[in-house]
């Protein structure tokens, strides 16, 4: 009779929801001993172990998985360094993306600063040319008498041989200016570039 009774009650808890639904839903979950529970509530030391939510009607509305191990989240994520790297570099890509928002509003803005950037040192790089071909032109008449000297069987002139060598140092210097400009062109495109791409993401995740 006792044993029956047992039987009863055991059945009572696992297959009549509804007689526990007063409180307005129900856990299911397996004991330490792997057996399903149905109750209004969980011990804490199984919530671990995952669980799930039903209605007043039975029905599942949530499954909770259990826990990961440390090894499980390893494989899924990396380790804890990369895991900790990666957060970080989401961190820093959140503060570059702000700071990119407020500088420019839409990515034709950024386009328009990369080609104001452009101008410049193309201006500059214009400035360059002019002084050297100037350069060139006082040094190509300071050679010229220079040779007219040693053709009379004269020595060059100290001050002529200073010139020659200063022209040759100033035009040799704004060239590697030049050069230099030019890279910084490559440059600014391709950072623009970057801004440009990363402005077109953002102002399409803001729309969704």
């Amino acid at each position: 009779m006792l044993r029956k009774l047992a039987f009863c009650i055991a059945m009572l808890g696992l297959l009549s929801p509804l007689a526990l639904a007063d409180s307005g839903k129900l856990y299911r979950y397996n004991d330490e001993h792997g057996r399903v529970v149905l109750n209004d509530r969980i011990p804490p030391e199984l919530i671990s172990k995952g669980y799930s939510i039903l209605n007043r009607h039975g029905q599942v509305v949530k499954v909770v998985p259990r826990e990961l191990t440390e090894e499980e989240i390893t494989l899924r994520d990396g380790s804890k360094g990369e895991r900790k790297q990666r957060v970080l570099q989401e961190a820093l890509q959140v503060k570059a993306d702000q700071r990119l928002l407020t500088i420019f509003s839409h990515p034709e803005d950024a386009e328009r600063a990369r080609e104001r950037k452009i101008e410049a040192l193309d201006v500059i790089i214009s400035i360059n040319k002019s002084n050297i071909a100037r350069l060139r032109s006082e040094y190509d008449v300071t050679q010229e008498k220079a040779a007219i000297q040693e053709r009379a069987g004269e020595d060059v002139a100290e001050h002529l041989l200073d010139k020659i060598e200063r022209f040759e140092r100033q035009i040799d210097k704004l060239e590697e200016t030049n050069t230099e400009k030019e890279k910084e062109k490559v440059g600014v495109r391709e950072s623009y570039a970057k801004d440009i791409e990363r402005l077109k993401v953002l102002i399409e995740q803001g729309r969704k």
